[in-house]
């Protein structure tokens, strides 16, 4: 009965078109499978501008009666809720329109019609939505190709331009799926995909931010006696600009090797004044623990001062060449 119901009307409708000069084949765009319209005009660009114009008019009521995308925090998680929103205003999306032109002879008249398949766009849609998703993935594989080889702070920085993405480009595929009739079942399993894939990101970028470490190993000797202070001092330097430490320097990413040693220079009196004049050497190195590369080597020489003895001009060069050393780090590893 069904059949006999659908092939009468096409039939019915086949015979309206041909009646109305309009070709029969155009009777299957009239179905709710498509967004259409028809126009006439003695002008073939009038007949198609009037025709794409009250097909967008169509889609912009569809648009205001069904729904917006509305992103906001859940429990601290991103998800895309849909609302109704009756004056919701955006751009229609006519990139998928396709058109027909005939002309009657007879009546000298051009007959246009525009038309989206619904399915067909929903298809365009979710592709778009598949293509994002692989982006991101790529991009994820590459940050942890990055992390592997110990290359963190590029990690983030791809990282950080996969979430730039959810918030630029997202939104407008879901909001199209819906408006031209995607199952809501296979919406919520796309949007689900893609705020797991948001939520690994986030992840993965909470755990980069702290997530370079490093250690130092230091020896600093002052006439015989241990200068435990450099490293501590050094240490506290760093840990202003964000460094992380370890005392395992095979679970650090990055080795810091400091060792130095005060020598005597000279001692000047000047009346009853006795100047002692240290100096302190440092040799400095960085290496990259994920490459097993030195990536930074040097040496630097500080002079101190005292007027008691060469051991206190000793500490007078340490406090001068932790600051040095202390700035040579920061410009030579990635904070």
């Amino acid at each position: 009965m069904k059949k006999f119901l659908a092939i009468a009307f096409l039939l019915f409708a086949g015979c309206i078109l041909k009646a109305q000069n309009y070709p029969s084949d155009w009777v299957k765009y009239t179905s709710d499978r498509y967004f259409h319209d028809i126009e006439s005009a003695s002008s073939k660009q009038t007949a198609l501008d009037l025709s794409r114009t009250n097909l967008a008019r169509q889609i912009q009521v569809k648009v205001q009666e069904q729904s917006q995308i509305d992103k906001q925090a859940v429990n601290g998680k991103t998800s895309v809720l849909y609302s109704s929103q009756k004056n919701f205003s955006t751009d229609v999306d006519m990139d998928l329109a396709q058109t027909q032109s005939y002309y009657d002879e007879s009546a000298s008249k051009y007959y246009v019609i525009t038309y989206i398949n619904r399915q067909e766009a929903c298809n365009y849609y979710e592709n778009d939505v598949k293509m994002f998703v692989s982006n991101v993935n790529n991009i994820i594989a590459i940050a942890d190709n990055y992390i592997n080889t110990g290359f963190k702070s590029k990690a983030k920085d791809e990282l950080q331009r996969a979430l730039d993405m959810f918030d630029g480009r997202i939104g407008k595929p879901f909001f199209w799926m819906n408006v031209f009739g995607l199952d809501e079942y296979e919406i919520r399993q796309y949007l689900n995909k893609v705020n797991k894939l948001e939520q690994t990101v986030k992840s993965k970028l909470a755990d980069l931010e702290y997530g370079t470490t490093y250690c130092i190993v230091c020896t600093a000797d002052n006439f015989g006696r241990k200068y435990f202070k450099l490293q501590n001092e050094i240490k506290g330097d760093l840990s202003e600009s964000g460094c992380n430490f370890v005392d395992d320097p095979n679970t650090a990413d990055y080795v810091i090797y400091i060792d130095a040693a005060a020598r005597e220079y000279n001692k000047v009196e000047t009346g009853n004044v006795t100047a002692y004049h240290s100096f302190v050497d440092a040799a400095i190195a960085i290496d990259k623990v994920a490459t097993n590369q030195r990536i930074y080597e040097d040496e630097i020489s500080v002079k101190g001062s005292h007027t008691l003895s060469f051991d206190e001009a000793g500490r007078d060069g340490y406090k001068k060449i932790r600051k040095e050393i202390s700035k040579m780090l920061k410009e030579n590893i990635k904070l």
